[in-house]
């Protein structure tokens, strides 16, 4: 088993289920854990000097993610594959079209304005060149958009597809696309949800995850 790399995590925090999920997730963003590599809750728990508990936890997590598949009777740490990552940006595209429409009709006018204010700041860092400001606020704003459909399932599914997407790209193209051009969507998307313009806010959601999709796929080929 390749599962090398990873260090104890040295204390027994509060939230240690946490810990070991962002351990074993960022092992596999690095290579730490290395694509195609099996994994077992002993070792991974002996590894991090913790119980099998939360790592049973996390793997479960990480499995319904996407992010490790079953390999006979064990797990092993996905590969790399354009079917894989346009599978799963086109899942994500569907259930963030429906957040976009669900925020558009039920966002509070404090989630319009917040969802607004991480569109123009991923926007402000897009354009000054700091892209890991950029990613962060990426992030933050297609989570709010999830939070403000005030549907349970539907921001549940999409912080899942977050953690897959975002996983892979770090992990298997992580250099490439267009942040000024993307910030800008958020935009656009942000502005319609603010207006409570669901139809133009599910077509914007569309077109920008189209777009990241090619960048995405693109970006792969040239990294193989």
């Amino acid at each position: 088993m390749s599962s090398r790399g990873l260090k104890p995590l040295g204390s027994k925090p509060e939230s240690l289920t946490d810990m070991v999920f962002e351990a074993i997730r960022d092992a596999i963003v690095s290579k730490a854990l290395p694509p195609g590599s099996q994994v077992s809750e002993a070792s991974l728990a002996a590894q991090l000097s913790v119980s099998k508990t939360p790592v049973r936890e996390t793997l479960l997590r990480l499995r319904h993610a996407g992010l490790v598949e079953p390999d006979g009777r064990s797990l092993r740490v996905i590969l790399p594959s354009p079917d894989t990552i346009r599978d799963a940006y086109e899942l994500r595209s569907g259930l963030e079209q429906t957040a976009a429409r669900h925020a558009a009709e039920r966002a509070t006018e404090a989630e319009r304005t917040w969802i607004l204010e991480c569109a123009e700041s991923s926007l402000t860092a897009a354009r000054a060149g700091r892209n890991a400001e950029f990613h962060s606020r990426d992030h933050d704003f297609h989570w709010a958009l999830a939070e403000a459909a005030h549907n349970t399932l539907v921001s549940r599914a999409v912080a899942d597809v977050l953690l897959l997407t975002s996983a892979l790209r770090a992990r298997d193209v992580p250099a490439t696309g267009d942040s000024v051009t993307c910030a800008g969507e958020h935009v656009r998307i942000a502005e319609a949800v603010r207006d409570g313009d669901g139809e133009t806010a599910v077509r914007g959601m569309a077109d920008h995850l189209e777009h990241v999709l090619t960048i995405v796929l693109t970006g792969l080929v040239l990294a193989g």
